[in-house]
């Protein structure tokens, strides 16, 4: 028996010799807080070794890097021909870079760039993650969490922050998110571990989503069980009972008196799509409309349009309306200002007309065109201004629609018009009658009028506003760099809260130059004059009115405020009616000053082929100054018609005299 006992404890030790080889040896990640979020990264080959043989764990993550984990974790297989100036092919991390770019989960700066070396902040990888959530269709609400930092946390990224950690994506220290804080390799790899965890990726299941790595309750327990995003949140009554169950992904139902009804379930989209038999019908996937006859879309965050008709990517805020033009399982085909491209389900709200509680409408108050907006988040009217004169077709009484701000309608059909605002297109080379004195007399009237609204921000205004004196710098540059005087400061009105905002207060920039959606840099200039010289030297002029733009860059879409169809608004904002905007701060100082500008009015025209050249002479003969890519260019004509040809203001910055063929030309009119 003895000798038994011994045979089994040798077999045993054996045993146990043979199996040791087989588990995992100790390392540099052994027993490491992130240990299991850097695994994953391991086995996705995103996370690779040095040539010291280090994964770097405590290292600060660079936005290349991480772009490359959310790319390989998140198995990202379409690229677009997006690039960034300082992302050549040959850098390491380049073809994922282009992967989350076309995604849009990256986007880059201004000036063409990414800086994918930087080292990325906290509250940048929340916006990258927030995308990523869009993107892989998680389930997420409008989460009201907040840190004690909150106020350090950019304000335009505090909703993607609190997202990120009701989902438990991503979390704090002591109830501060340190939002500036750079994030080290480590604590990304948890951030992505969590984010594919929702997404249901198998290589992210298994043990990794409890225990001491992702924080007991914060990533597992109540926090992402329970009710949020199990029990009857997506499964259970939600998707419908005996009707649309285990396999039925997708439902016909009916408007019927405003609301959706029945729920004839289906697998496929495909099949679904075959039984629509009505235009009242809708198909849904869990209750999200994504297919309809008729209707319009609605943007539910920030997004990138990649746009057919101009083949570039175009920003979009939250809250954007375009027209619906069809819909497959996959994406929506939208139409912005004639701007057409695709949008994933994720981003936007697909509203049928019949089932809609409002949208944003143009009316004429007082002989003013005045923008009513609509807010989807609060289904409330939530704000309008005023822009100019209201069209001579447009009733009072009456609300009008328009896709571009161009066109207008009023639904039905019986008063309808095509209207183009002269400050909205009024190309910037055009020179304002006023003078420096009559500005500066303008602009303390102006700040006097908002200080006496009673608004914390505008306290103090006629003393402390950075438009204060403005007149002759704004003169000056435009004598110099033949850009309208009355343009820059509407854009400056606009942009810093009358000179008011915080960046304007404490860092002399009126235009929010450098301050992007997914990395704000807060660069100080030592005057308010050299932020202008700034906004024309590095923004205006080489990119914005000068055709074809700078080297790499793609902003020339018209020399104009104007909208998403043309001009800066195309590629300077995200906000659609950016341009409009703008137009109306012109309009309000020349109802101010006597309408000295729209008196004397320059004649405006739109080219109406591409590869149209600009000539330095009334000829063929001539050398083009330069050519006009798109059709649909703004010119301004300063003589008539003489052997075919108009003389016209040159987009190009250029003393001489420049002319373009009157048959490419045409004349619009203008509201002014």
């Amino acid at each position: 028996m003895k000798k038994l006992s011994i045979i089994a404890l040798l077999m045993t030790v054996i045993g146990m010799l043979l199996w040791q080889p087989q588990l995992a040896s100790a390392d540099e990640l052994t027993g490491h807080s992130h240990e299991q979020g850097l695994r994953y990264l391991i086995s996705k080959d995103a996370l690779v070794k040095d040539a010291k043989g280090s994964y770097r764990p405590n290292d600060n993550v660079t936005r290349g890097e991480f772009a490359s984990y959310l790319a390989k974790a998140m198995n990202l297989e379409s690229a677009s021909d997006i690039v960034f100036k300082d992302v050549p092919d040959t850098y390491v991390h380049a073809k994922d870079i282009k992967l989350a770019a076309s995604a849009g989960i990256i986007t880059g700066y201004g000036d063409g760039s990414f800086k994918p070396n930087a080292a990325i902040s906290r509250q940048h990888m929340a916006v990258m993650l927030e995308r990523a959530i869009d993107y892989l269709n998680i389930p997420k609400g409008t989460s009201s969490i907040t840190f004690k930092d909150n106020a350090a946390i950019f304000k335009d990224y505090r909703q993607a922050v609190a997202i990120g950690a009701q989902l438990g994506i991503i979390q704090g220290s002591n109830g501060n998110f340190m939002p500036v804080k750079n994030a080290t390799i480590g604590q990304a790899s948890s951030f992505i571990l969590r984010l594919m965890q929702l997404a249901d990726d198998p290589d992210a299941s298994g043990n990794s989503n409890s225990g001491n790595s992702n924080g007991g309750n914060t990533s597992g327990g109540n926090s992402n069980g329970g009710d949020t995003n199990g029990g009857n949140s997506n499964g259970g009554d939600t998707n419908g009972g005996d009707t649309n169950t285990g396999s039925s992904k997708y439902a016909i139902k009916e408007i019927s008196n405003g609301a959706l009804v029945g729920n004839q379930g289906f697998s496929t989209f495909e099949a679904a799509e075959k039984a629509v038999t009505k235009n009242t019908q809708v198909i849904v996937e869990s209750d999200k409309i994504v297919k309809m006859s008729s209707g319009y879309v609605v943007t539910n965050n920030y997004v990138a349009l990649k746009s057919e008709t101009i083949n570039d990517a175009i920003a979009v805020a939250a809250n954007t309306e375009m027209e619906y033009l069809s819909s497959d399982a996959i994406q929506v085909k939208v139409r912005l200002a004639g701007q057409v491209g695709y949008l994933k389900h994720a981003d936007v709200s697909l509203i049928p007309f019949s089932m809609s509680k409002g949208r944003s409408y143009y009316s004429n108050e007082n002989g003013e065109i005045k923008h009513t907006l609509y807010d989807y988040n609060t289904n409330k009217y939530s704000s309008s201004y005023v822009f100019g004169k209201a069209p001579s077709f447009m009733k009072p009484g009456e609300k009008y629609y328009s896709w571009n701000g161009v066109y207008f309608t009023n639904g039905n059909g019986s008063s309808n018009g095509e209207a183009y605002n002269y400050y909205q297109f009024l190309p910037a080379r055009a020179q304002t009658q006023y003078t420096a004195q009559e500005l500066d007399a303008y602009i303390m009237n102006k700040l006097a009028e908002v200080e006496s609204t009673g608004v914390s921000l505008y306290k103090d205004a006629t003393k402390k506003s950075k438009l204060i004196g403005l007149g002759q710098t704004l003169k000056d540059v435009e004598a110099k760099s033949q850009i309208n005087a009355m343009l820059v400061l509407s854009l400056a009105q606009h942009e810093s809260a009358y000179g008011m905002s915080d960046h304007a207060q404490n860092l002399n920039n009126l235009f929010g130059l450098y301050v992007y959606d997914t990395n704000p840099l807060n660069k100080k200039f030592d005057s308010v004059a050299d932020n202008i010289n700034e906004l024309v030297d590095k923004f205006l002029q080489p990119n914005y009115i000068t055709p074809g733009g700078s080297p790499g860059k793609n902003f020339s879409n018209g020399a104009v405020v104007g909208s998403k169809a043309l001009g800066f608004n195309v590629k300077y904002a995200s906000d659609p009616f950016w341009g409009a905007k703008i137009a109306g701060h012109y309009y309000r100082a020349e109802k101010a000053l006597g309408f000295k500008d729209a008196n004397n009015p320059y004649t405006i025209g739109l080219t109406t082929t591409t590869g149209l050249n600009v000539r330095t002479g009334a000829a063929t003969s001539f050398n083009p100054l330069f050519t006009y890519a798109r059709s649909g260019m703004p010119v301004i004509i300063t003589s008539s018609a003489t052997n075919g040809w108009y003389e016209v203001l040159s987009d190009k910055l250029y003393t001489g005299k420049a002319f373009v063929s009157k048959d490419y030309v045409q004349v619009i009119n203008t509201v002014k």
